[in-house]
């Protein structure tokens, strides 16, 4: 049996990801998934957290902003509105959009809209403090 497995990270805008892996580790809605090469087929919602992926040139990490996980056929596909890969992410930006979210008073939104909106701010915040985004745009 092969050590690794395929993984394809989709969004509207098509693949954030698509290659083999040895390891990937998801957030399910209820806790962080991980999965390997041989795993038994799987569907289940994702959560906002951090995405995972061990290839041959390194460990690869997203952020996942919800929607859904599937596994068959020794392939993972993960279909998402909003992923963003920790290449892309401003440490700078992420903090400033944070603080004026945190000032804003928006009675517009419900609080779970609030929450939802302030774990996403925060994910992608500390996947680029701890996993290489750039200090600046």
């Amino acid at each position: 049996m092969s050590s690794s497995f395929r993984c394809a990270v989709m969004t509207p805008d098509g693949a954030a990801f698509d290659g083999d892996v040895s390891y990937a580790s998801f957030p399910a809605w209820d806790g962080q998934y991980g999965v390997m090469a041989g795993m038994s087929p799987l569907l289940d919602r994702l959560g906002i957290g951090p995405l995972r992926l061990d290839t041959d040139s390194g460990t690869e990490w997203f952020s996942i902003e919800e929607g859904f996980a599937h596994v068959r056929d020794n392939t993972l596909t993960i279909l998402s509105e909003s992923v963003y890969s920790v290449k892309d992410l401003s440490i700078n930006e992420l903090q400033q959009e944070l603080r004026q979210f945190e000032a804003a008073e928006d009675a517009s939104q419900l609080s779970d809209e609030r929450n939802r909106e302030l774990k996403r701010l925060k994910t992608r915040l500390e996947l680029a403090e701890h996993h290489g985004g750039a200090r600046s745009a």
